[in-house]
């Protein structure tokens, strides 16, 4: 017998060696479902980090920034925002802090149409503090340095999204 015929031989019974045929309406684990498989890697947070860009938002050009909104910082904010409050913010896309006209004004901020915030340490800073207390807690304690971190701007304000009511 030649090699290629044992070769051929031996390829032709380990073919007949694989996986027996389920029988019918059983299943062999191997069927395609139709459902792509879900592997959970966490959350935003978790797989991206919450650091600053590599490259200086200020030394980024417009289609960086567009890649680096969508890909890191909405991701982490809607992670962030839809954890406060899931109904409010499930949705949540640019247009939430950008503005409907987002692409009139290229994107700029703060935006004119987000909440007017009062100037800190005003009487009308306090009465926003009493009427909204949690979501100004939230913003101040979560969303301004973590946008801030984002950005790479050490000195974030409330200022920077909102326009600031005299």
């Amino acid at each position: 017998m030649t090699t290629i015929t044992r070769l051929s031989l031996v390829l032709l019974l380990l073919s007949g060696c694989g996986s027996r045929k389920a029988a019918p309406g059983e299943s062999t684990g191997d069927e395609f479902t139709g459902e792509p498989e879900v592997v959970h890697h966490g959350g935003a947070i978790e797989t991206l980090g919450i650091t600053p860009p590599e490259t200086p938002w200020a030394e980024m050009d417009a289609f960086e920034r567009e890649m680096y909104m969508v890909g890191k910082v909405m991701p982490i904010m809607h992670e962030l925002f839809s954890g406060h409050d899931r109904a409010r913010f499930d949705a949540m896309g640019c247009e939430s802090c950008h503005g409907e006209r987002m692409r009139e004004v290229d994107f700029a901020m703060p935006s004119p149409e987000l909440y007017r915030v009062p100037r800190p340490g005003t009487p009308a800073w306090a009465a926003m503090e009493r009427d909204f207390g949690p979501m100004v807690e939230f913003m101040a304690s979560t969303v301004t340095p973590v946008m801030g971190t984002l950005l790479g701007e050490a000195d974030y304000t409330c200022g920077h999204c909102h326009v600031v009511a005299d």
